[in-house]
């Protein structure tokens, strides 16, 4: 997906058996950007919805992810304080 006029490849985590959904965030650098949802705040959003993870995209550089940078790591543990922060919606 473009955000800002830059490459990003999104992989979204819903394998049943872990504990917690992931949204991992690659550029075109090897640089990655991963979020952590709880199950119950996953039901509140749909990572599918390209506006959802733009807008994660967009928070990530915002809190100093930089992206451009080869093999650049940025990893928010506890991410359900987003859904309602950013508005991402269903």
């Amino acid at each position: 997906m473009m955000v800002n006029g830059s490459l990003f490849r999104c992989i979204i985590n819903e394998i049943p058996s872990n504990e917690f959904v992931s949204l991992r965030v690659y550029s075109l650098k090897n640089s990655l950007f991963e979020v952590v949802f709880t199950w119950q705040g996953s039901w509140h959003f749909n990572y599918h919805k390209p506006k959802n993870c733009e807008l994660l995209i967009k928070y990530a550089i915002e809190q100093g992810w930089h992206f451009n940078q080869e093999k650049n790591t940025m990893k928010i543990e506890h991410g359900d304080f987003l859904i309602a922060k950013l508005g991402l919606s269903v």
